[in-house]
């Protein structure tokens, strides 16, 4: 590793003195070397841990959720969903062991599959409307793939600076925003211009799927922005950029709960919030794919779409 990443200076915020974390405690993994620290007070609970909450928020909030959705999230059968709930859960995994850390490695880990992720998305985006096995967009797949492997050079590159991977992550998530809403506009209007009760009336049961595929998948387009741009995002910038003023609330919070931060809620709303995404698109997809969809929960409280031929 380049002398350029061993540094102990954070990106943003140090949730806790240079000599150590709580009380001065030199915890297990210093000196640290990712290019950010959180706002969760190092080593509050155990010297081995440096950010406890963070954990189990990572593991349940992201890896819990990917995993639901590998299981029952893809009703469609389709490589592209089963790939995005596959690097979901990864990304929990390495935020998780990011935050128990604060290490470069574990940085990549949990920095680069965010990049993947969003790449898949900006794929299935593209490729809502296909027909089985016949690509809009034959070559954007390999283009993709390029596009990842640019995006692995430069992050490596410059992974020391972290607002070059908050710059490059939130201009592809522009991007993807511009084509999903596109999207939901398209759908919002086939409903409106068709929604009179003679039109309906003529309809055949497959064009009621179709129009009853489109409300479901406004339903989880509306839940996904309530889940990630109304509350996760202003609660990530809320941690990150006032955490001096929010630190005193947290470690008084009592027992266990003590050091946590609303970066937990974070980890859990953008993890749901990405499963309603891509929950938005399969409903999507099953217009093209000539399937009817119903929302369903699973486990009594995952909810989601149930497709069928």
């Amino acid at each position: 590793m380049s002398e350029s990443h061993l540094q102990t200076g954070y990106f943003i915020n140090k949730s806790q003195p240079e000599n150590g974390g709580a009380d001065g405690i030199i915890g297990y993994w210093e000196p640290h070397t990712s290019s950010i620290d959180f706002c969760e007070t190092n080593y509050l609970h155990t010297s081995t841990i440096v950010e406890p909450h963070n954990v189990w928020s990572s593991l349940l909030g992201l890896t819990f959720v990917g995993i639901l959705g590998i299981c029952y999230g893809n009703p469609t059968r389709e490589l592209r969903f089963g790939l995005i709930y596959i690097i979901l859960a990864m990304i929990g995994i390495g935020s998780a062991c990011l935050h128990a850390s604060l290490h470069w490695a574990f940085q990549s880990s949990d920095e680069l599959p965010m990049i993947y992720l969003i790449v898949g998305g900006v794929y299935a985006v593209l490729e809502v409307d296909s027909p089985m096995g016949k690509p809009r967009y034959p070559n954007v797949a390999k283009y993709l793939v390029l596009l990842s492997c640019v995006d692995t050079a430069i992050y490596y590159r410059f992974q020391h600076l972290y607002i070059i991977f908050i710059a490059t992550f939130s201009a592809m998530l522009v991007l993807i925003m511009y084509y999903h809403v596109q999207i939901a506009w398209r759908l919002y209007t086939e409903n409106r211009d068709d929604d009179d009760d003679d039109k309906k009336r003529r309809m055949s049961r497959r064009s009621n799927s179709h129009y009853k595929n489109n409300a479901i998948s406004l339903r989880f387009y509306i839940w996904h922005y309530i889940a990630f741009l109304f509350v996760a995002l202003p609660i990530w910038c809320l941690d990150q950029f006032h955490c001096a003023l929010m630190l005193p609330i947290y470690n008084n919070l009592p027992f266990m709960a003590k050091g946590m931060t609303l970066h937990v809620v974070w980890h859990i709303l953008s993890g749901i919030a990405t499963h309603f995404f891509v929950q938005f698109l399969v409903a999507c997809r099953a217009n093209a794919l000539g399937m009817a969809c119903d929302t369903r929960c699973v486990l009594g409280f995952f909810p989601g779409c149930g497709c069928y031929a």
